[in-house]
């Protein structure tokens, strides 16, 4: 699944956004929120959010089973992660 999301104008701060994101995203079904602004199921097991936020980076971020954990507790921290690898 690849999901859009757009963090651009949302209001949510920070801890909020990372609690959200794992209750609407990563849970057994994805939940229309403000933010989502696609949805395509292209198959794939894994998760991938690209992420359009505030400090005007755009953000991908792959969540499978070995980061899934790390990811529902923030998505900021899962992202930041993901790019030490």
């Amino acid at each position: 699944m690849k999901l859009v999301l757009d963090r651009r104008s949302c209001t949510c701060w920070q801890a909020p956004c990372d609690s959200h994101f794992g209750n609407y995203f990563l849970g057994d079904e994805v939940k229309p929120v403000d933010c989502l602004i696609q949805m395509e199921d292209d198959g794939k097991a894994e998760i991938t959010f690209i992420i359009l936020d505030r400090d005007g980076m755009d953000k991908t971020l792959v969540v499978d089973q070995s980061n899934r954990a790390e990811a529902m507790d923030s998505w900021t921290a899962a992202w930041e992660a993901q790019q030490k690898r």
